[in-house]
């Protein structure tokens, strides 16, 4: 299994549920953040909690955004939930994106292209798609059993045992 996956899909299919679901009690160790639907950021780590949207909001910034990425390399393997997006055109943010893809921590995701500027959109996608170790998951959401069985392997090589 591929040490980045990353689901792409329409807005509020699912994505996200599928990546709790498949990571249980092992998202508690995880670095990252997960974007809520009123903008708000949660540390990944909240999603193992039965109740995560209780703790530890705040607002989205691409500053805030940037200083989870920089953490996420600590921890033993990092969850996000839109990547990308508007704040793609924040320097510092694409700068602590593109090391913490590069940087060797495993990574489950969402990557979003909505707001995203063109020019780092298309640099980012394309640094992706050709990296071999990184594998772009289009998906339709909730109910998308491939999906899901791609993130439940992601999980216990990379979630489980790290």
């Amino acid at each position: 299994m591929r040490r980045r996956l990353l689901l792409t899909g329409r807005a509020r299919c699912g994505k996200s549920g599928l990546i709790a679901s498949a990571l249980g009690g092992d998202a508690r160790r995880a670095g990252g953040f997960v974007v809520l639907s009123d903008g708000a950021l949660l540390p990944a780590a909240q999603l193992a909690l039965p109740e995560p949207r209780r703790r530890g909001r705040e607002p989205f910034s691409a500053r805030l955004a940037a200083e989870y990425l920089r953490a996420a390399g600590t921890a033993p393997f990092a969850v996000f939930d839109e990547l990308g997006g508007a704040a793609l055109a924040d320097a510092d943010y694409y700068e602590a994106l593109i090391a913490l893809l590069f940087s060797g921590t495993p990574l489950a995701g969402v990557l979003r292209r909505d707001g995203a500027p063109a020019a780092e959109w298309e640099l980012l996608y394309g640094l992706l798609a050709a990296d071999p170790d990184t594998l772009l998951l289009p998906t339709s959401g909730a109910y998308d059993i491939n999906a899901a069985g791609a993130l439940r392997h992601w999980a216990g090589e990379w979630a489980n045992c790290t």
